[in-house]
């Protein structure tokens, strides 16, 4: 407390000596605290001359006049100037309390962040205090008019510390793509360069009419450069105008993350409304990131892209301090029109790891796709009809950024193809009730075909679900009878559009004649579309019921011209090629495909060859050893030829086949396939 005040030092700025009485301590350690009582009326905070008070020459004596303790500041110290609570005050705030104010009655509760409420509060930034230990005093200053009023008191309520960390780091790999083949899968996603000259816009070039500005401040675009960036220059800037405006146009740099608050560089200009304004900035140049801004005031807004949404390089600066800009309850989000030409500079490109997983595994780094440069991947390791998921990380001098978002596919043989009776354009649809059937008779061009894939139309908006259903042509007449799927069906759900089931976990082959695929509907399938255009007559439906309604439980003839629109995936295991091309020779060296593939233990590989050749085809294991030599150096004429390898004597794995053929006119041609053998 202040009872041992001394008095009458008001309007007196000499030096005073003061002294006190500590008998009451004696024998004790004891913390010297020193009080100064000022006015509440009239402070520093009123009249900035009146700056405090000062301490000099502290002694502390016995009785007899002996100095026990001395502290002079010049050449005796031995205490530590604080504040009586072990920390030295910074004062971080100030606000006028009055009925206008935040807190005041006609105003309410306020929350308090940098930049407000006045005077642009930024001390209340930490930053200097980081890694010390604080401790927080508010006090407030009451009755400032001396009319005896102190009101209810200060309230304050959801005191907050936050830090506030900023990293600069490998950016995540974007758009990674997975394009399945025949036992292979083809990777790409977006290159990571740090060398880059172009354009860089986040807008939409979509200007609705909607600005925000009217207040003293900055509206600015970050742009955010790639880790690894050595320099940025700014070659010119564009800014959509709402209106006709003399601005300023300014460059900032970061900051830990956030704008400087005073800019770089600045030019005035004048920008025409309702299109883009470009401006040479020659010189302007950065280390990294940077925001590109224009002024606004009263009267003067900038234009914002409001279908550019969620905004993610959008501030705004009012009263000297940046903040993120996204929008509010009453305000649109999106970004401001303003676009950057830059030249960006750095020592030299991302590589990339390749994690995969295999069939829901655990994703582990492929041995071959470690460090590549290019933003693509060719993975030759994988079996047909197996799900393989990707993820890929960059890596700029040999930090490793994020791992991507999975991306993920299935291989399978390229001699799949799509058996169709429709030309894709419902002209009706129809139901043939709950508890019913319809099919399509299916006949494949080659035997034996595996069934991997059932396709329904559903020409209307309504969902529903159907049980999937396959049957052999045993019955009478060649009708549906003995079903292939489970009981039951596989249940399949439906909605407008082309409806894909794939069934190759049914192990479906046929092995000669016909097959049927089709659906049991229930209480919710939607209409099956029909093709009315040209029929192939190879529709059927079962229905409850005499006719013309029913088919008294039967298989009958759909009553209408027309095809239901049901298409199937079926692998022949050949590449349906027409007989007729062996009688014709070849228009170039090919090397086919093997099939089956995967085999076990015997497959074909097809290969042709334009003119007369000196040939040599083997196969080889992956340590690039030849296992299996089909064509040893042989003179071939030119046609078409098949060979069958019989890997009887190899261990399940992977294989590679390698062609190569010279002719007589000195044409070379060498191509390298791979092909599974799975026993």
């Amino acid at each position: 407390n202040c009872q041992d005040l001394a008095a009458g030092w008001g309007g007196n700025q000499s030096w005073h000596l003061v002294t006190f009485d500590l008998n009451a301590y004696a024998g004790l350690d004891v913390i010297i605290r020193f009080g100064f009582g000022s006015d509440p009326a009239w402070s520093t905070a009123d009249e900035p001359a009146i700056d405090g008070f000062r301490i000099d020459d502290v002694s502390v004596t016995d009785a007899s006049g002996n100095v026990l303790f001395t502290d002079n500041a010049d050449d005796q110290v031995l205490m530590t100037p604080t504040n009586g609570f072990d920390v030295q005050w910074d004062i971080v705030f100030y606000d006028y309390g009055d009925d206008s104010r935040p807190g005041g009655a006609n105003v309410g509760w306020q929350t308090y962040m940098p930049g407000d409420p006045f005077n642009n509060n930024i001390q209340l930034d930490l930053t200097p205090h980081a890694g010390d230990d604080v401790q927080f005093r508010i006090t407030a200053r009451i009755d400032d008019n001396d009319d005896g009023g102190n009101g209810s008191g200060l309230f304050i309520d959801d005191f907050h510390v936050w830090s506030v960390s900023f990293e600069e780091s490998i950016p995540e790999v974007t758009n990674l793509n997975v394009e399945p083949g025949d036992t292979e899968m083809h990777l790409t996603w977006d290159a990571l360069n740090t060398d880059f000259d172009g354009e860089i816009a986040y807008d939409n070039d979509n200007f609705t009419g909607y600005a925000i500005g009217g207040v003293a401040g900055w509206a600015g675009t970050y742009f955010d450069i790639p880790f690894g960036v050595n320099s940025v220059t700014v070659n010119s800037v564009k800014i959509f105008a709402n209106d006709n405006y003399a601005i300023d146009i300014a460059g900032f740099s970061i900051s830990a993350g956030v704008p400087n608050s005073t800019p770089d560089y600045t030019i005035s200009q004048s920008i025409v409304a309702g299109s883009w304004n470009e401006f040479p900035v020659n010189g302007w140049t950065f280390d990294g990131d940077f925001v590109i801004a224009t002024s606004i005031a009263d009267g003067i807004y900038m234009a914002l892209d409001n279908s550019a949404v969620p905004s993610g390089h959008a501030w705004i600066s009012t009263g000297g301090v940046w903040q993120e800009y996204n929008g509010s309850a009453a305000l649109d989000d999106g970004e401001w029109m303003i676009r950057a030409n830059v030249t960006v500079e750095g020592d030299g490109d991302y590589t990339f790891n390749v994690y995969r997983s295999s069939a829901g595994s655990d994703f582990s780094l492929m041995f071959n796709g470690q460090g590549i440069e290019a933003a693509e991947y060719i993975d030759i390791l994988v079996m047909n009809d197996t799900e393989y998921c990707y993820k890929v990380t960059a890596l700029y001098d040999g930090n490793e950024g994020p791992e991507s978002s999975a991306a993920c596919g299935t291989p399978e043989a390229q001699t799949i193809h799509e058996i169709a009776y429709d030309d894709g354009g419902a002209e009706t649809s129809t139901n043939v009730g709950s508890g019913n059937y319809m099919a399509v008779k299916v006949t494949p061009v080659n035997y034996p075909s595996e069934l991997k894939r059932v396709k329904f139309y559903v020409p209307t908006g309504s969902p529903g679900i159907c049980a999937v259903r396959v049957w052999d042509n045993d019955g009478t007449d060649g009708l549906p009878g003995t079903e292939w799927t489970p009981s039951g069906g596989v249940i399949m759900q439906l909605a407008q559009g082309w409806n894909v089931k794939d069934v190759s976990i049914l192990n479906i082959q046929i092995f000669s004649g016909d097959f049927y695929i089709g659906w049991e509907e229930t209480s919710n399938s939607p209409p099956i579309g029909i093709d009315l255009t040209d029929p192939d007559f190879r529709s059927y439906i079962n229905v409850d019921g005499s006719p013309p309604v029913g088919t008294n439980g039967v298989w009958a003839a759909l009553p209408l011209d027309g095809d239901f629109m049901v298409r199937v995936d079926v692998d022949s295991g050949v590449l349906a090629i027409d007989d007729d091309l062996y009688d014709v020779v070849p228009e170039k060296f090919t090397l086919r495909q093997n099939y089956p593939n995967p085999f076990n233990p015997v497959t074909n590989i097809d290969l042709e060859l334009p003119e007369f050749a000196k040939t040599h085809l083997a196969i080889f294991d992956i340590t690039g050893r030849e296992v299996i030599t089909l064509i040893n150096n042989e003179n071939l004429n030119a046609g078409h030829y098949r060979y069958q390898v019989n890997a009887n004597g190899l261990p399940s794995g992977m294989y590679f086949y390698r062609m190569v053929a010279i002719s007589t006119s000195g044409n070379k041609y060498t191509d390298t396939k791979k092909l599974v053998l799975l026993k």
